[in-house]
Protein backbone atom coordinates (compact mmCIF):
# COMPACT_ATOMS: atom_id res chain seq x y z
CA UNK A 1 0.00 0.00 0.00
CA UNK A 2 1.23 3.53 -1.02
CA UNK A 3 1.92 5.80 1.84
CA UNK A 4 0.21 8.90 0.41
CA UNK A 5 1.87 11.03 3.21
CA UNK A 6 4.80 10.51 1.14
CA UNK A 7 6.05 12.18 -2.10
CA UNK A 8 5.93 10.22 -4.90
CA UNK A 9 9.15 8.37 -5.51
CA UNK A 10 11.06 7.78 -8.60
CA UNK A 11 14.34 6.40 -9.25
CA UNK A 12 16.75 6.12 -12.00
CA UNK A 13 19.40 3.56 -12.69
CA UNK A 14 22.02 5.42 -14.95
CA UNK A 15 23.05 9.29 -14.79
CA UNK A 16 24.13 9.16 -18.98
CA UNK A 17 22.68 11.79 -20.38
CA UNK A 18 19.47 9.70 -20.67
CA UNK A 19 18.86 9.26 -17.05
CA UNK A 20 19.66 13.07 -16.48
CA UNK A 21 17.31 14.16 -19.43
CA UNK A 22 14.77 11.57 -17.50
CA UNK A 23 15.03 13.60 -14.77
CA UNK A 24 15.11 16.75 -15.62
CA UNK A 25 11.61 16.15 -17.85
CA UNK A 26 10.08 13.97 -14.79
CA UNK A 27 11.28 16.90 -12.65
CA UNK A 28 9.11 19.83 -15.13
CA UNK A 29 6.23 17.15 -15.61
CA UNK A 30 5.38 16.81 -11.81
CA UNK A 31 8.15 19.50 -9.42
CA UNK A 32 6.26 17.37 -6.59
CA UNK A 33 8.50 14.15 -6.61
CA UNK A 34 11.36 12.66 -5.10
CA UNK A 35 13.61 11.66 -8.13
CA UNK A 36 17.35 9.44 -6.85
CA UNK A 37 19.48 8.60 -9.49
CA UNK A 38 22.28 5.75 -8.95
CA UNK A 39 25.41 5.69 -10.62
CA UNK A 40 28.11 3.02 -11.15
CA UNK A 41 31.06 4.89 -11.64
CA UNK A 42 32.15 7.97 -9.48
CA UNK A 43 31.01 10.98 -11.99
CA UNK A 44 28.14 11.23 -14.30
CA UNK A 45 27.81 11.81 -17.62
CA UNK A 46 28.43 8.65 -18.67
CA UNK A 47 30.76 8.85 -21.81
CA UNK A 48 30.02 12.44 -21.99
CA UNK A 49 33.37 13.48 -20.12
CA UNK A 50 35.53 16.45 -20.91
CA UNK A 51 39.46 16.88 -19.96
CA UNK A 52 41.56 20.34 -20.27
CA UNK A 53 45.30 19.34 -20.78
CA UNK A 54 47.97 21.31 -21.83
CA UNK A 55 45.83 23.83 -23.23
CA UNK A 56 43.71 21.50 -25.18
CA UNK A 57 40.10 20.76 -24.48
CA UNK A 58 39.49 16.96 -24.81
CA UNK A 59 36.37 15.10 -25.28
CA UNK A 60 36.76 11.75 -24.04
CA UNK A 61 33.90 10.28 -26.37
CA UNK A 62 31.29 12.21 -28.59
CA UNK A 63 32.56 16.09 -29.69
CA UNK A 64 29.35 17.35 -31.27
CA UNK A 65 25.15 16.54 -32.02
CA UNK A 66 22.82 16.43 -34.40
CA UNK A 67 20.60 19.80 -35.09
CA UNK A 68 17.91 17.09 -36.70
CA UNK A 69 16.44 15.75 -34.78
CA UNK A 70 16.34 18.99 -32.37
CA UNK A 71 16.15 16.95 -29.25
CA UNK A 72 19.38 18.00 -28.19
CA UNK A 73 19.32 21.12 -29.24
CA UNK A 74 15.88 22.09 -27.72
CA UNK A 75 17.38 20.81 -24.25
CA UNK A 76 20.18 23.17 -24.65
CA UNK A 77 17.89 26.06 -25.23
CA UNK A 78 15.63 25.32 -22.14
CA UNK A 79 18.88 24.66 -19.74
CA UNK A 80 20.02 28.27 -21.04
CA UNK A 81 23.07 27.35 -22.41
CA UNK A 82 22.20 27.54 -26.42
CA UNK A 83 24.59 30.65 -26.44
CA UNK A 84 27.25 28.72 -25.91
CA UNK A 85 26.63 25.89 -28.73
CA UNK A 86 29.74 26.54 -31.96
CA UNK A 87 29.15 25.97 -35.20
CA UNK A 88 31.72 23.98 -37.38
CA UNK A 89 34.25 25.51 -39.45
CA UNK A 90 33.96 26.22 -42.86
CA UNK A 91 37.17 24.49 -44.80
CA UNK A 92 37.20 23.76 -48.20
CA UNK A 93 37.42 20.49 -47.52
CA UNK A 94 35.90 18.55 -44.45
CA UNK A 95 36.03 14.57 -44.68
CA UNK A 96 39.19 12.75 -46.14
CA UNK A 97 39.64 9.06 -47.03
CA UNK A 98 42.64 7.60 -46.78
CA UNK A 99 43.87 4.50 -48.80
CA UNK A 100 47.57 3.71 -48.57
CA UNK A 101 49.78 6.48 -48.64
CA UNK A 102 46.65 8.89 -50.27
CA UNK A 103 44.50 11.37 -48.24
CA UNK A 104 42.15 12.80 -50.55
CA UNK A 105 39.21 14.75 -50.07
CA UNK A 106 35.37 12.58 -50.13
CA UNK A 107 34.04 13.48 -54.05
CA UNK A 108 32.02 16.74 -53.82
CA UNK A 109 27.97 16.44 -52.95
CA UNK A 110 28.49 12.92 -51.94
CA UNK A 111 26.20 12.19 -49.42
CA UNK A 112 26.89 9.18 -47.04
CA UNK A 113 25.95 6.48 -49.83
CA UNK A 114 25.23 8.48 -52.85
CA UNK A 115 27.10 10.49 -55.43
CA UNK A 116 24.85 13.76 -56.43
CA UNK A 117 27.69 15.53 -58.60
CA UNK A 118 28.85 12.60 -61.35
CA UNK A 119 31.81 14.57 -62.42
CA UNK A 120 33.14 14.59 -58.74
CA UNK A 121 32.77 10.37 -58.95
CA UNK A 122 34.63 10.19 -62.54
CA UNK A 123 37.34 12.43 -61.17
CA UNK A 124 37.85 10.81 -57.83
CA UNK A 125 41.69 9.38 -57.82
CA UNK A 126 40.70 6.24 -55.20
CA UNK A 127 38.20 4.40 -57.50
CA UNK A 128 38.67 2.19 -61.04
CA UNK A 129 37.13 3.40 -63.58
CA UNK A 130 35.35 0.10 -63.74
CA UNK A 131 34.46 1.02 -59.88
CA UNK A 132 33.18 4.38 -61.00
CA UNK A 133 30.73 3.20 -64.02
CA UNK A 134 29.54 0.63 -61.56
CA UNK A 135 28.98 3.14 -58.82
CA UNK A 136 27.10 5.59 -61.40
CA UNK A 137 24.73 3.34 -63.02
CA UNK A 138 23.09 2.83 -59.86
CA UNK A 139 20.11 4.59 -61.77
CA UNK A 140 19.73 1.02 -64.15
CA UNK A 141 19.60 -0.99 -60.98
CA UNK A 142 16.60 -2.58 -60.30
CA UNK A 143 14.82 -1.81 -57.04
CA UNK A 144 14.00 -4.54 -54.68
CA UNK A 145 10.86 -6.35 -54.80
CA UNK A 146 9.35 -5.33 -51.43
CA UNK A 147 6.04 -6.41 -52.04
CA UNK A 148 7.15 -9.90 -51.67
CA UNK A 149 10.08 -9.65 -49.56
CA UNK A 150 9.62 -6.52 -46.94
CA UNK A 151 12.17 -8.24 -44.41
CA UNK A 152 15.04 -5.62 -43.07
CA UNK A 153 18.67 -5.97 -44.74
CA UNK A 154 21.92 -5.44 -43.96
CA UNK A 155 24.25 -2.02 -45.08
CA UNK A 156 26.56 -4.65 -46.69
CA UNK A 157 23.81 -6.17 -48.80
CA UNK A 158 22.07 -3.26 -49.70
CA UNK A 159 25.22 -0.91 -50.13
CA UNK A 160 26.80 -3.61 -52.33
CA UNK A 161 23.76 -4.31 -54.45
CA UNK A 162 22.89 -0.54 -55.13
CA UNK A 163 26.51 0.59 -55.72
CA UNK A 164 29.25 -2.01 -56.54
CA UNK A 165 31.67 -4.09 -54.42
CA UNK A 166 34.34 -1.46 -54.85
CA UNK A 167 32.55 1.26 -54.27
CA UNK A 168 31.20 -0.11 -50.98
CA UNK A 169 35.36 -1.05 -49.94
CA UNK A 170 36.51 2.04 -50.95
CA UNK A 171 33.99 4.80 -49.77
CA UNK A 172 31.00 3.76 -48.19
CA UNK A 173 31.77 1.33 -45.86
CA UNK A 174 34.37 3.87 -43.77
CA UNK A 175 31.78 6.87 -44.30
CA UNK A 176 29.30 4.55 -42.11
CA UNK A 177 31.82 2.91 -40.08
CA UNK A 178 33.50 5.98 -38.73
CA UNK A 179 29.47 6.73 -37.32
CA UNK A 180 28.46 3.18 -36.61
CA UNK A 181 32.22 0.85 -36.06
CA UNK A 182 29.76 -2.00 -36.97
CA UNK A 183 29.78 -5.02 -38.84
CA UNK A 184 28.40 -3.78 -42.40
CA UNK A 185 27.49 -7.27 -42.34
CA UNK A 186 25.03 -7.56 -39.35
CA UNK A 187 24.19 -3.46 -39.19
CA UNK A 188 20.79 -2.91 -40.05
CA UNK A 189 19.48 -0.80 -42.77
CA UNK A 190 15.92 -0.10 -40.90
CA UNK A 191 17.52 1.03 -37.81
CA UNK A 192 20.19 2.92 -39.03
CA UNK A 193 20.14 4.46 -42.69
CA UNK A 194 15.80 3.82 -43.28
CA UNK A 195 16.11 7.24 -45.15
CA UNK A 196 17.80 5.04 -48.59
CA UNK A 197 15.49 2.28 -48.03
CA UNK A 198 12.54 4.67 -48.90
CA UNK A 199 14.40 6.45 -51.45
CA UNK A 200 14.47 3.18 -53.48
CA UNK A 201 11.01 2.23 -52.70
CA UNK A 202 9.69 5.17 -53.71
CA UNK A 203 12.08 6.48 -56.59
CA UNK A 204 13.55 2.71 -57.24
CA UNK A 205 17.19 4.38 -57.60
CA UNK A 206 18.81 6.71 -54.88
CA UNK A 207 20.40 8.49 -57.41
CA UNK A 208 17.42 9.73 -58.51
CA UNK A 209 15.55 10.11 -55.41
CA UNK A 210 18.25 12.87 -55.00
CA UNK A 211 17.94 14.31 -58.04
CA UNK A 212 14.20 14.58 -57.53
CA UNK A 213 14.76 16.70 -54.14
CA UNK A 214 17.40 18.90 -56.44
CA UNK A 215 14.37 19.18 -58.61
CA UNK A 216 12.07 20.39 -55.54
CA UNK A 217 14.61 23.49 -54.70
CA UNK A 218 16.16 20.94 -52.14
CA UNK A 219 19.82 21.69 -52.48
CA UNK A 220 21.34 20.31 -48.82
CA UNK A 221 22.00 16.68 -49.68
CA UNK A 222 23.55 18.21 -52.99
CA UNK A 223 26.14 20.00 -50.95
CA UNK A 224 27.16 17.42 -48.87
CA UNK A 225 30.20 15.84 -48.55
CA UNK A 226 30.22 12.78 -46.05
CA UNK A 227 28.68 14.29 -42.89
CA UNK A 228 26.88 17.52 -43.21
CA UNK A 229 28.54 19.05 -40.92
CA UNK A 230 26.37 22.15 -41.02
CA UNK A 231 24.01 20.68 -38.68
CA UNK A 232 26.49 19.69 -35.82
CA UNK A 233 27.16 21.35 -33.15
CA UNK A 234 29.84 21.17 -30.14
CA UNK A 235 29.64 23.17 -26.58
CA UNK A 236 32.29 25.91 -26.07
CA UNK A 237 33.40 24.39 -23.17
CA UNK A 238 32.82 20.53 -24.04
CA UNK A 239 29.88 18.07 -23.01
CA UNK A 240 30.94 18.25 -19.69
CA UNK A 241 29.36 21.62 -19.65
CA UNK A 242 25.85 20.17 -20.77
CA UNK A 243 26.31 17.50 -18.04
CA UNK A 244 26.92 20.35 -15.49
CA UNK A 245 23.81 22.40 -17.11
CA UNK A 246 21.47 19.47 -16.36
CA UNK A 247 22.88 18.56 -12.94
CA UNK A 248 22.37 22.13 -11.50
CA UNK A 249 18.22 22.00 -12.90
CA UNK A 250 17.78 19.79 -10.45
CA UNK A 251 16.26 20.94 -6.62
CA UNK A 252 17.28 18.96 -3.41
CA UNK A 253 14.65 16.52 -4.45
CA UNK A 254 16.97 15.21 -6.57
CA UNK A 255 19.35 13.06 -5.65
CA UNK A 256 22.31 11.45 -7.63
CA UNK A 257 24.03 8.84 -5.75
CA UNK A 258 27.71 7.75 -7.78
CA UNK A 259 29.93 5.04 -6.96
CA UNK A 260 27.03 2.58 -6.56
CA UNK A 261 25.82 -0.32 -8.81
CA UNK A 262 22.57 -1.53 -8.45
CA UNK A 263 22.43 -5.53 -8.18
CA UNK A 264 19.02 -6.15 -9.09
CA UNK A 265 15.35 -4.81 -9.46
CA UNK A 266 12.58 -6.10 -8.21
CA UNK A 267 8.38 -5.26 -8.02
CA UNK A 268 6.98 -6.16 -4.39
CA UNK A 269 3.42 -5.09 -4.57
CA UNK A 270 2.92 -1.96 -5.53
CA UNK A 271 6.00 -0.65 -5.39
CA UNK A 272 9.75 -1.12 -7.15
CA UNK A 273 12.99 -2.62 -5.13
CA UNK A 274 16.27 -1.24 -5.75
CA UNK A 275 19.32 -3.75 -4.16
CA UNK A 276 23.05 -1.99 -3.91
CA UNK A 277 25.70 -2.67 -1.45
CA UNK A 278 23.49 -4.83 0.53
CA UNK A 279 20.80 -2.18 0.63
CA UNK A 280 17.30 -1.94 -0.32
CA UNK A 281 15.50 1.22 -1.58
CA UNK A 282 11.93 1.27 -2.63
CA UNK A 283 10.20 3.67 -5.52
CA UNK A 284 7.19 3.99 -6.94
CA UNK A 285 8.46 4.04 -10.33
CA UNK A 286 11.24 3.16 -12.00
CA UNK A 287 13.38 3.70 -15.41
CA UNK A 288 16.79 1.68 -16.39
CA UNK A 289 18.93 3.43 -18.57
CA UNK A 290 21.62 1.28 -17.95
CA UNK A 291 23.03 -0.31 -21.77
CA UNK A 292 21.22 -3.30 -22.82
CA UNK A 293 23.44 -6.34 -21.14
CA UNK A 294 23.61 -4.29 -17.38
CA UNK A 295 19.73 -4.35 -17.65
CA UNK A 296 19.16 -8.04 -18.58
CA UNK A 297 20.86 -8.89 -15.75
CA UNK A 298 19.61 -6.62 -13.02
CA UNK A 299 15.69 -7.84 -13.69
CA UNK A 300 14.60 -11.03 -11.86
CA UNK A 301 14.26 -14.88 -13.48
CA UNK A 302 11.07 -14.97 -11.52
CA UNK A 303 8.70 -12.92 -13.52
CA UNK A 304 7.40 -14.65 -16.59
CA UNK A 305 7.25 -11.12 -18.08
CA UNK A 306 10.76 -10.00 -17.25
CA UNK A 307 11.91 -13.46 -18.09
CA UNK A 308 10.90 -12.70 -21.39
CA UNK A 309 12.26 -9.34 -21.33
CA UNK A 310 16.02 -10.71 -20.19
CA UNK A 311 15.60 -12.59 -23.71
CA UNK A 312 15.25 -9.96 -25.88
CA UNK A 313 17.77 -7.66 -24.35
CA UNK A 314 20.55 -10.24 -24.60
CA UNK A 315 19.85 -10.27 -27.81
CA UNK A 316 21.21 -6.61 -28.49
CA UNK A 317 24.92 -7.17 -28.60
CA UNK A 318 27.87 -4.30 -28.20
CA UNK A 319 31.58 -3.52 -28.95
CA UNK A 320 34.36 -1.56 -27.62
CA UNK A 321 36.49 1.03 -28.83
CA UNK A 322 39.53 3.04 -28.05
CA UNK A 323 40.04 6.89 -28.55
CA UNK A 324 43.74 8.06 -28.95
CA UNK A 325 44.48 11.71 -28.46
CA UNK A 326 47.21 13.60 -29.06
CA UNK A 327 48.33 17.25 -29.30
CA UNK A 328 51.11 17.80 -31.83
CA UNK A 329 52.40 21.71 -33.09
CA UNK A 330 50.35 22.49 -36.27
CA UNK A 331 54.49 23.09 -38.38
CA UNK A 332 54.53 19.12 -37.70
CA UNK A 333 52.69 18.50 -40.61
CA UNK A 334 54.81 19.14 -43.62
CA UNK A 335 51.89 21.52 -45.26
CA UNK A 336 48.70 22.76 -43.84
CA UNK A 337 45.28 20.64 -43.26
CA UNK A 338 42.00 22.28 -42.61
CA UNK A 339 39.94 18.92 -42.99
CA UNK A 340 37.73 17.90 -40.12
CA UNK A 341 39.43 13.91 -40.44
CA UNK A 342 40.10 11.06 -42.37
CA UNK A 343 38.32 8.10 -42.49
CA UNK A 344 40.00 4.53 -43.40
CA UNK A 345 38.54 1.76 -45.10
CA UNK A 346 38.74 -1.51 -43.55
CA UNK A 347 39.68 -2.95 -46.87
CA UNK A 348 42.71 -1.22 -47.05
CA UNK A 349 44.45 -3.64 -43.76
CA UNK A 350 45.04 -0.98 -41.29
CA UNK A 351 44.34 -0.72 -37.56
CA UNK A 352 42.27 2.82 -37.49
CA UNK A 353 39.08 3.71 -37.98
CA UNK A 354 39.57 7.37 -38.12
CA UNK A 355 41.34 10.41 -37.28
CA UNK A 356 39.28 13.45 -36.25
CA UNK A 357 41.45 16.66 -36.39
CA UNK A 358 39.02 17.98 -33.28
CA UNK A 359 40.60 22.33 -33.41
CA UNK A 360 39.90 22.41 -36.65
CA UNK A 361 36.43 21.59 -36.64
CA UNK A 362 35.77 23.40 -33.54
CA UNK A 363 37.37 27.27 -32.33
CA UNK A 364 39.30 26.82 -28.68
CA UNK A 365 39.91 22.77 -29.04
CA UNK A 366 43.54 24.29 -28.90
CA UNK A 367 45.98 26.78 -29.53
CA UNK A 368 46.35 28.75 -33.08
CA UNK A 369 49.52 26.98 -33.59
CA UNK A 370 48.64 23.21 -32.72
CA UNK A 371 46.53 20.61 -33.78
CA UNK A 372 44.31 18.09 -31.67
CA UNK A 373 44.11 14.82 -33.36
CA UNK A 374 41.62 12.04 -32.40
CA UNK A 375 42.55 8.41 -33.26
CA UNK A 376 39.60 6.07 -33.24
CA UNK A 377 40.50 2.21 -33.24
CA UNK A 378 38.44 -1.19 -32.25
CA UNK A 379 35.15 -1.63 -33.60
CA UNK A 380 32.85 -4.59 -34.45
CA UNK A 381 35.03 -5.44 -37.23
CA UNK A 382 38.52 -4.85 -35.32
CA UNK A 383 37.88 -5.40 -31.43
CA UNK A 384 40.48 -6.90 -30.47
CA UNK A 385 42.73 -4.02 -30.10
CA UNK A 386 40.45 -2.35 -27.86
CA UNK A 387 42.76 -4.43 -25.31
CA UNK A 388 46.07 -3.94 -26.26
CA UNK A 389 47.89 -1.23 -23.76
CA UNK A 390 48.61 2.21 -24.13
CA UNK A 391 51.83 2.19 -25.93
CA UNK A 392 50.66 0.08 -28.49
CA UNK A 393 47.36 1.88 -29.09
CA UNK A 394 49.61 5.26 -29.46
CA UNK A 395 52.01 3.47 -31.75
CA UNK A 396 49.19 2.46 -33.93
CA UNK A 397 48.16 5.98 -34.51
CA UNK A 398 51.73 7.40 -35.18
CA UNK A 399 52.29 4.57 -37.66
CA UNK A 400 49.07 5.32 -39.83
CA UNK A 401 49.19 9.47 -39.46
CA UNK A 402 52.97 9.30 -40.39
CA UNK A 403 51.33 6.69 -43.64
CA UNK A 404 48.79 9.57 -44.38
CA UNK A 405 51.27 12.30 -43.80
CA UNK A 406 54.27 11.63 -44.59
CA UNK A 407 55.41 13.09 -41.33
CA UNK A 408 56.51 12.02 -37.94
CA UNK A 409 54.36 12.77 -34.72
CA UNK A 410 55.77 14.46 -31.76
CA UNK A 411 53.38 14.14 -29.88
CA UNK A 412 52.94 17.43 -26.93
CA UNK A 413 50.66 14.85 -24.89
CA UNK A 414 48.72 11.87 -25.46
CA UNK A 415 45.59 10.37 -23.73
CA UNK A 416 44.00 6.57 -24.07
CA UNK A 417 40.08 6.26 -23.34
CA UNK A 418 38.94 2.95 -23.68
CA UNK A 419 34.78 2.71 -23.95
CA UNK A 420 34.20 -1.28 -23.05
CA UNK A 421 31.09 -2.56 -24.63
CA UNK A 422 29.80 1.12 -25.35
CA UNK A 423 28.55 1.21 -28.57
CA UNK A 424 24.96 -0.76 -28.75
CA UNK A 425 25.27 -3.06 -32.46
CA UNK A 426 21.56 -2.32 -34.02
CA UNK A 427 21.95 -5.56 -36.27
CA UNK A 428 19.39 -6.82 -38.91
CA UNK A 429 16.22 -7.10 -37.30
CA UNK A 430 16.87 -4.80 -34.28
CA UNK A 431 13.57 -2.63 -34.72
CA UNK A 432 11.72 -5.60 -34.43
CA UNK A 433 13.49 -6.77 -31.41
CA UNK A 434 12.70 -3.19 -29.80
CA UNK A 435 9.64 -3.04 -30.69
CA UNK A 436 9.04 -6.68 -28.62
CA UNK A 437 10.98 -5.17 -25.60
CA UNK A 438 9.42 -2.00 -25.64
CA UNK A 439 5.70 -4.10 -25.71
CA UNK A 440 7.04 -6.22 -22.60
CA UNK A 441 8.43 -3.32 -20.75
CA UNK A 442 4.81 -1.38 -21.01
CA UNK A 443 3.41 -4.23 -19.50
CA UNK A 444 5.30 -3.70 -16.37
CA UNK A 445 3.86 -1.11 -13.64
CA UNK A 446 5.67 2.20 -13.15
CA UNK A 447 8.09 1.24 -15.41
CA UNK A 448 10.12 2.34 -18.57
CA UNK A 449 13.57 2.09 -20.33
CA UNK A 450 16.04 4.36 -22.27
CA UNK A 451 19.07 4.59 -23.72
CA UNK A 452 21.16 4.07 -26.78
CA UNK A 453 20.54 0.41 -27.01
CA UNK A 454 16.84 0.99 -28.50
CA UNK A 455 16.49 3.81 -31.43
CA UNK A 456 19.30 5.80 -31.56
CA UNK A 457 22.66 5.99 -30.44
CA UNK A 458 23.22 9.97 -31.04
CA UNK A 459 22.79 12.40 -28.31
CA UNK A 460 19.57 14.04 -29.36
CA UNK A 461 18.16 10.08 -29.73
CA UNK A 462 19.44 9.78 -25.50
CA UNK A 463 17.48 12.63 -24.92
CA UNK A 464 14.52 11.66 -26.74
CA UNK A 465 14.77 8.65 -24.81
CA UNK A 466 14.97 9.87 -22.01
CA UNK A 467 12.32 12.13 -22.12
CA UNK A 468 10.00 9.56 -23.25
CA UNK A 469 10.60 7.59 -20.72
CA UNK A 470 9.85 10.25 -17.99
CA UNK A 471 6.08 11.37 -20.12
CA UNK A 472 5.73 7.17 -19.97
CA UNK A 473 6.16 6.99 -16.28
CA UNK A 474 4.17 10.44 -15.08
CA UNK A 475 1.90 10.44 -18.09
CA UNK A 476 -0.59 7.92 -15.73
Amino acid sequence: MKNMNKPYQLGIVGAGISGLTAAWKARQLRPDIQITIFESSDRIGGVLQTDRIDGYLVENAADMFSCQPDAALQLCRELGIEDQLLGTAEPKNKAFVGLGDQVVPVPKGFSLMVPTIAQSILDWPLLSDTGKQRLLEEVNVPRRDYESDSSDESFHSFAVRRFGQEAFDVLIQPLVSGIYSADPKLLSMNATMKRFVDMEKEHGSLIKAMESKRGSNDKSDSRASGARYSLFRGPRDGFASLVSALANSFDDQTFVVTGTKVDSVHRLADRWQIRHNEQIREFDALILTTPAQHTETMLPENDEICAQLKSQLRQIKSTSCAIVVMGIQRSDLPSDFDGFGVIYPHVDGGQTIAVSFSSNKFADRAADDKLLLRFFIGGALQESLVEHDDESLQQIAITQFSKSFHCVLKPEFTRVYRWNDAMPQYHVGHLERVDRIESLASKLPDFALAGKCYRGVGIPACVESGIRAAEEILSS
